[in-house]
């Protein structure tokens, strides 16, 4: 399970390395991934969160979601996707998101699953 979510982080980092944006839960984490090629597994390895157009992600915590997100802020949308969070263990829980852009706050990413407080993800341009 670790192997197969560092895998992905990795795999995902790659892509960062193009020049896309990086979508971390914490925007002080966008100093530990900048120009580190190690960065994105650094800030997963200490909790943080990593989001891509599929789901978001840790070392020992993945949440996937269908349809892909499309980071598109030019008007004020609110999505629905289903999916599943899973942990070591192996534990599944299925799971409904809905996520918010707002072009009053682009870069950031609002996801809502039901818990008392929303997930927020903010965009690191590398």
């Amino acid at each position: 399970m670790r192997v197969l979510i560092a895998s992905l982080i990795l795999a995902g980092s790659a892509q960062m390395a193009v020049g896309e944006d990086v979508y971390l839960n914490d925007p002080e984490g966008c100093a530990i991934v900048a120009g580190n090629p190690d960065g994105v597994l650094d800030f997963a390895s200490e909790g943080g969160l990593i989001l891509d157009e599929t789901g978001y992600s840790s070392i020992e915590y993945h949440c996937s979601f269908e349809p892909v997100l499309s980071f598109d802020w030019s008007e004020a949308k609110v999505t629905t996707h289903v999916g599943y969070c899973e942990e070591p263990g192996p534990y599944i829980m299925p799971q409904l998101f809905s996520i918010l852009l707002d072009p009053y706050a682009p870069g950031e990413v609002t996801i809502f699953t039901g818990e008392d407080e929303p997930t927020r993800f903010y965009a690191c341009g590398l």
